[in-house]
């Protein structure tokens, strides 16, 4: 029965007559059921033989006024229909809109090819997968389908499916458009079209880094705040810093461009020496993230200026080179950083005299008189271990003083520190230069809620963050060593400034391992701030023994240059995790670099001896915060005062009226 059915509608007049009379409540004569069903009088049709089938099977009946469909007629209709549907919605084209703004036909084949390529699928898994995607989008009514749209259907099966790792990988980068419209619709010069791509690029490259390049373990601990990553969207792409003695920036310009004698015999050369060393350090500028640090920049390029009747000419010329330098990264890093050391003074005190002359006219930062306040001046690294036994203190204390309202200068002890740069790192050898790859910082105040007071458990925990950077550092050599390798301008400034590029040369790089939270770590797992109490500050110390042992090992075994180091001043201690809770506006509770907090109740001679015993501790760079907010006659006290300490470096914080 069903095969002599089966037989009957296998032609499609046959249906299109089912169709007509269902579709009518009063029978229809043949005349008039012929010509809608074959639209004229095609006499090469035998409609009769037609009909007679259909009656034959009882699926139409006739009477004097004309043939009608029977039940059995409109059911087994009903099922011909719904097969019709399924051919159709199976055969009917989709299109779909790509990423590469393209229009193209579904096609399974480049489901499966995406799997396999993207996803590392096996083949016969990945057909699968494709066929369940296929039959999903049949059950619904779009034609017109978005490759987001098609990535959503896909991941959710792979998720389905137990597919977790694969759909990690196909995971797409990009900022949702609610955040854009933000970001367009902003006002303000903050919101600049140069500055809306950048941003939106430096969203992709974040997310690049931690669902693509770092293990999930490891951005997990950024994600939760248990670490800080210095600059993110440049993480993967470039060191944090570079420094460089600016002897050997001359050196390469006096080679490429001017005589090998490095005398300059008239103004326009000496202009033009200015013009070429700005330059050389652009040819640096996509290759640090932080800082570019100029060793010995007073006495290299300053001194060029020293006694010349056109000095505060040149001096113009030059800060206005430096602040377009610096405005040019449209961020608030201060780009260079500059030393200022006087090593010659036990040679010639004249020389001095007349150095800080030419050196205080650039610390000024006035240019032909005005004043540049809203342009980010480079951060200065002063040298203060002469003022201390000379009889220069006074005449320095007194020029000093006016500049310190920039807040861009970190004095230094050369005798004991060496040299620091404006991420607080230590330079042992200021004649060599040096590439500083990172610096990780681990948040010390999550680990002290997770021990809960715990001692054995705290360092525990912190061995396994210190264990987690050390693999953070490897990922980074890894990923920089593969991206500036294979850049020629890099290739070149290597060569020139460093030498062969050796399989072993992002190892000697300087690897900062920091941390951030000491104080409120110690005050949450001892009860009390670490400058309160012995036994809190014999904690402290004992943290960051730990972490110094560790890192002593790691380069004994690895022949490396990890190096501890404190934290910075800069926008992750206002964004860190504090206490289970992400902070952005309620600055209250933001971390501190300092080392010993800014509230303390203890004098200044008990403040300085406290911290010195953490600068025995941290060898990669510790810096003594003050932050005064009184006349200048006592800023000259303090700082004589400070300087006669002999610290390692000191940093007047900006609350100073002067």
């Amino acid at each position: 029965m069903l095969e002599k059915q089966l037989k009957t509608l296998g032609q499609k007049i046959r249906i299109d007559i089912l169709k007509k009379l269902k579709n009518i409540k009063e029978p229809i004569s043949f005349s008039r059921l012929q010509k809608e069903v074959i639209n004229c009088n095609n006499t090469s049709v035998n409609f009769s033989f037609h009909l007679n089938a259909l009656k034959d099977c009882k699926l139409i009946e006739s009477s004097e006024d004309g043939y009608y469909i029977t039940v059995l007629g409109k059911q087994i209709l009903n099922s011909v229909l719904s097969i019709e549907q399924i051919l159709v919605e199976k055969n009917r084209v989709k299109m779909i809109r790509t990423s590469k703004y393209s229009k193209e036909i579904f096609d399974i084949n480049k489901i499966e090819e995406y799997l396999i390529n993207e996803g590392g699928m096996e083949s016969f898994i990945a057909k699968q997968i494709a066929h369940e995607v296929e039959e999903r989008l049949s059950k619904t009514n779009i034609e017109y389908l978005t490759a987001p749209l098609m990535r959503e259907y896909i991941n959710a099966i792979l998720l389905e499916n137990g597919f977790e790792e694969v759909r990690h990988k196909l995971t797409r980068l990009g900022t949702p458009p609610f955040e854009v419209f933000k970001l367009f619709n902003s006002e303000g010069s903050s919101s600049n079209p140069d500055k809306f791509i950048k941003e939106l690029g430096s969203d992709v490259s974040e997310q690049f880094l931690l669902l693509n390049l770092l293990p999930k373990n490891l951005a997990d601990l950024y994600l939760t705040g248990e670490i800080a990553l210095l600059h993110l969207n440049y993480w993967s792409l470039r060191p944090l810093s570079l420094y460089l003695n600016t002897n050997s920036v001359l050196e390469v310009i006096f080679k490429r461009n001017l005589n090998s004698s490095r005398k300059l015999t008239n103004s326009r050369e000496l202009i033009n020496l200015i013009l070429l060393f700005i330059d050389l350090l652009q040819n640096f500028k996509p290759y640090f993230s932080q800082d570019l640090v100029l060793g010995e920049f007073n006495k290299n390029i300053l001194s060029y200026m020293n006694s010349h009747e056109k000095m505060l000419y040149f001096i113009d010329i030059l800060k206005s080179q430096i602040l377009k330098f610096n405005n040019s990264f449209e961020d608030l890093r201060h780009g260079l950083t500059f030393e200022f050391n006087y090593n010659d003074f036990k040679d010639s005190t004249d020389w001095v005299l007349n150095q800080f002359k030419v050196d205080k006219e650039f610390l000024n930062y006035k240019i032909r008189g005005k004043e540049f306040d809203n342009n980010i001046k480079p951060f200065i690294i002063f040298d203060y271990s002469k003022l201390s036994t000379s009889n220069l203190e006074n005449i320095f204390l007194e020029d000093i003083i006016p500049i310190l309202k920039n807040n861009n200068i970190c004095f230094y002890n050369n005798n004991s520190s060496n040299f620091l740069n404006s991420a607080l790192i230590k330079i042992k050898n200021s004649n060599k230069n040096q590439i500083i790859l990172d610096k990780i910082l681990i948040n010390l105040h999550s680990i002290s809620v997770k021990a809960n007071r715990n001692d054995d458990l705290f360092l525990d925990l912190l061995f396994d963050k210190i264990s987690c950077v050390f693999d953070l550092f490897k990922h980074k050599e890894s990923l920089i060593k593969k991206k500036l390798n294979s850049l020629n301008g890099w290739k070149r400034l290597i060569h020139d400034f460093f030498g062969k590029i050796e399989d072993d040369f992002y190892k000697n790089t300087i690897k900062s391992v920091s941390f951030f939270g000491l104080n409120e770590a110690i005050l949450n797992h001892c009860g009390i701030e670490l400058d309160r109490l012995g036994n809190s500050k014999e904690f402290a110390l004992r943290i960051l023994s730990f972490m110094k042992k560790l890192i002593r090992e790691k380069n004994q075994e690895e022949n490396n240059y990890y190096i501890l180091s404190q934290p910075h001043n800069d926008t992750y201690l206002n964004n860190a995790w504090h206490n289970g809770r992400t902070l952005r506006s309620d600055m209250a509770y933001k971390y501190s670099s300092s080392i010993i907090r800014h509230n303390s109740k203890l004098s200044l001679a008990k403040r300085v001896n406290l911290f010195k015993k953490f600068e025995k501790v941290i060898n990669g760079g510790i810096i003594f915060d003050e932050y005064i907010d009184i006349n200048g006659t006592s800023i000259k006290e303090l700082l004589s005062n400070l300087f006669k300490s002999e610290l390692e470096a000191i940093f007047i914080q900006k609350r100073i009226k002067i």
